[in-house]
C-alpha cells in the first residue's frame, strides 16, 4: 500500500494503520486520507483534527495519526454519524479520557445503534413487502408506513450518534 491509499481492513476487521511515513503536508495529507483539502481545513476549524505545527515557510505539517484520524472520520460520516457525535468518539478515544464517562457514553451509543438497527430491519421488511407489487395507495405503502411511524416515535432529541 503506498502513501496515497487508504488505510485497509485487517483480519480482524480493525482497519491498518497508515502506512504513510514522515510528515506530510495538506495536499499529501488529503490525497492519503481521500478527503478534499478544504474539508481538512474545516475539520481543523472545528476541532476534529489537531493544529498540525508548521515547517519553515508557514506550511502545515501533519503526521501519519492524522492519516488515520481522517478516515476514521469518513467512514462515521459514511454511516451516517453527526459531526458532534464524531467529535465525542475522538474525545472518548484519547488516553486521557475517564472511564466511567466513557462507559456512560457508550452504554448510551450502544442502546441508539441497537434502536437504529431494529428500525431498518423493520424498513427492511416493509422493503421486502413492496417486492410482492406496488400498493394500491400511497397510504397503504409499507415503506413509507414504517418511516412514518419511526418519525413519529423518533423526535430526534437526544440522539449522540446521527443526523436525525
Amino acid at each position: 500500500m503506498d502513501s496515497k491509499t487508504p488505510a485497509s481492513i485487517d483480519a480482524s476487521g480493525a482497519a491498518a494503520a497508515p502506512t504513510t511515513k514522515g510528515s506530510m503536508r495538506i495536499g499529501e495529507l488529503a490525497s492519503a486520507s481521500g478527503v478534499p483539502v478544504d474539508t481538512v481545513r474545516y475539520y481543523e476549524r472545528i476541532g476534529l483534527l489537531p493544529t498540525p505545527a508548521r515547517r519553515g515557510g508557514g506550511y502545515r505539517k501533519y503526521e501519519p495519526d492524522d492519516v488515520y484520524r481522517l478516515q476514521a472520520i469518513r467512514g462515521a460520516k459514511a454511516l451516517g454519524l453527526t459531526l458532534e457525535a464524531i467529535r465525542t468518539l475522538l474525545v472518548m478515544a484519547l488516553p486521557s479520557a475517564r472511564p466511567a464517562p466513557v462507559r456512560a457514553c457508550a452504554k448510551a451509543l450502544q442502546q441508539e445503534l441497537a434502536d437504529r438497527c431494529a428500525a431498518l430491519q423493520s424498513l427492511a421488511g416493509a422493503v421486502e413487502n413492496c417486492r410482492r407489487g406496488p400498493p394500491p395507495t400511497l397510504a397503504a405503502c409499507p415503506i413509507l408506513a414504517t418511516l412514518q411511524a419511526y418519525a413519529c416515535n423518533h423526535d430526534g432529541s437526544g440522539s449522540m450518534l446521527l443526523d436525525t
